[in-house]
């Protein structure tokens, strides 16, 4: 039986935060709290812990059920919500149910929330979009930029054909059935560059190898010394000052495909060229027709390449890639002038 329209005027919204030894504030669910705050008001968006999670909640509630969770299977079970939705910030494809627990989730929620969707996915409920944590050091440097840009400042020479800067680290790639294959893709991406196109002009590399992890990074892509950044700094001014010289910017994926390189890159007035996004999705989405993708395992330079053909040919790319996903945000913040993003986002839970 179909539920009952949803009054987006008058509805309530509980989030009750996820619970956990060593689980940050805006993986509790501050960011989703947040966010619906910010377009909604805070008399309309509760923040619980589970404790209190029976009292903040009655049956016209839509509830989001933060995991993991203390709540019992019998909780959950029971608790008053006129729709609940789970939900885990989590860099990890699989849900972070337990199995204790995870019956009495599928039973009552009807849509299960991440910070990205992969069409592979095969968990047996509606996986849906969560809105990404703010990020206040990106948010700034993107503001300063629009001023610059307001009172006659020139955007900055390109002086590289490509940039990226960042930390080795194993993305995990679905491979469906619960299987996860890890992929050190920055790295292999730099080591591409690097080693195999010296006729670019690049900038960046990769910054903190963690010495217990070198030896087998090592091992996979023989010395990193040609890899590493070479600059004396490698903090967030230094990151985005360099990537705002470059004519293309490489987006690969984070500890999984979603990342905040991404809007970043995208920020910076580049073409990006980013692993393969064409059927993965983010509730911010990607100007993906004027991005190139890299399908998984295949080499970097061609899309690298291409891209720097639709720079030339298309200098208003760049802008343009920005200027869609300002549809959505108002200097890589959320804003309640910018209300298209609240309705994609309640109209993937048919709200």
């Amino acid at each position: 039986m179909p539920r009952p329209p949803v009054d987006r005027t008058r509805a309530k919204f509980v989030v009750i935060a996820a619970a956990g030894a060593g689980i940050g504030r805006g993986v509790r669910g501050h960011a989703l709290a947040w966010f619906l705050r910010k377009y909604l008001g805070r008399g309309r968006v509760k923040l619980v812990t589970s404790a209190l999670a029976r009292r903040a909640c009655d049956a016209d509630s839509i509830v989001f059920l933060g995991l993991p969770t203390s709540l019992s299977a019998d909780q959950i079970s029971e608790l008053p919500a006129g729709q609940l939705i789970a939900f885990d910030y989590f860099d990890q494809h699989l849900p972070a149910w337990s199995p204790a627990i995870e019956p009495a989730v599928r039973q009552r929620a009807n849509s299960y929330l991440k910070p990205w969707w992969e069409p592979s996915w095969d968990f047996g409920i509606p996986v849906r979009m969560l809105p990404i944590r703010r990020y206040g050091r990106f948010t700034l440097a993107v503001k300063l930029d629009r001023l610059a840009r307001r009172f006659g400042a020139n955007a900055r020479d390109h002086q590289y054909d490509v940039a990226i800067l960042g930390r080795p680290n194993a993305t995990e790639f679905y491979r469906g059935q619960g299987q996860v294959e890890h992929v050190d893709q920055r790295t292999a991406w730099i080591a591409e560059v690097v080693r195999q196109a010296p006729e670019l002009k690049f900038w960046g590399g990769i910054v903190e190898v963690n010495p217990t992890r070198r030896p087998a990074l090592e091992a996979q892509f023989g010395s990193l010394d040609d890899l590493v950044f070479r600059g004396k700094k490698a903090d967030f001014a230094t990151y985005y000052g360099g990537i705002q010289r470059a004519r293309v910017l490489l987006a690969p994926g984070g500890n999984v495909p979603w990342s905040y390189r991404h809007y970043e890159s995208l920020y910076a007035n580049a073409v990006v060229v980013t692993l393969d996004y064409r059927k993965r999705d983010m509730l911010i989405p990607l100007p993906k027709e004027g991005m190139v993708h890299v399908a998984d395992g295949e080499s970097v330079l061609p899309a690298i390449e291409q891209a720097l053909r639709m720079q030339h040919d298309q200098p208003h790319l760049p802008a343009e890639n920005r200027a869609a996903v300002e549809q959505y945000l108002r200097d890589s913040d959320y804003s309640a002038s910018r209300p298209l993003l609240l309705e994609r986002f309640l109209t993937q839970l048919d709200l």
